[in-house]
């Protein structure tokens, strides 16, 4: 079960990532356009374009950036707790992170649907598009958190027992 958890979550980061790589093209070229174009008659969709692009970029990145751990964390509390207490601030952590991830989905699909009726005038498309990234990029986190939790899972039960004896060392004669 891990390893097949192990290759849905690096699907799902490389599927992120390159999804993420061409909205940054995307926005990067919009902004430049934007840019170059004041000298003569700027394009008045290119804000809004690099806006919407920014907005998807980030959201499509979150779920790489949690499964590699670039997500802001402070350990020095948890880290002072005795093992059982350290258990149970993890445990609660996940039931918190878990919960606002689950809420997040939740009130921003509710938005993005109450929005669907207006239009995004320099593009011509319906606002719900920007505001649909909220809620997917949450639903690829808690995807992706619930892959790694499988893959530590099968990786603890996995690990040999303890036997007592100093590993052995193959860097020493």
């Amino acid at each position: 079960m891990g390893t097949y958890c192990q290759k849905a979550s690096d699907t799902l980061e490389r599927l992120c990532l390159v999804g993420a790589g061409a909205l940054l093209v995307v926005n990067l070229a919009s902004v430049m356009i934007g840019v170059f174009s004041r000298f003569y008659r700027a394009p008045v969709w290119t804000t809004d374009l690099a806006k919407v692009t920014l907005v998807w970029m980030v959201m499509l990145a979150a779920a790489p950036a949690l499964k590699r751990g670039e997500h802001m964390a402070i350990h020095i509390l948890v880290d002072k707790l005795s093992p059982n207490a350290r258990k149970l601030a993890v445990a609660f952590r996940t039931v918190v992170f878990v919960s606002i991830l689950g809420i997040m989905i939740w009130l921003g699909g509710a938005y993005a649907y109450k929005m669907r009726l207006f239009t995004i005038m320099t593009l011509g498309i319906k606002k719900a598009i920007p505001l649909m990234a909220v809620p997917v990029g949450m639903a690829l986190m808690l995807i992706e958190y619930s892959l790694q939790q499988f893959v530590a899972i099968d990786a603890l039960a996995q690990k040999p027992e303890d036997s007592g004896q100093s590993p052995a060392r193959e860097d020493v004669p």
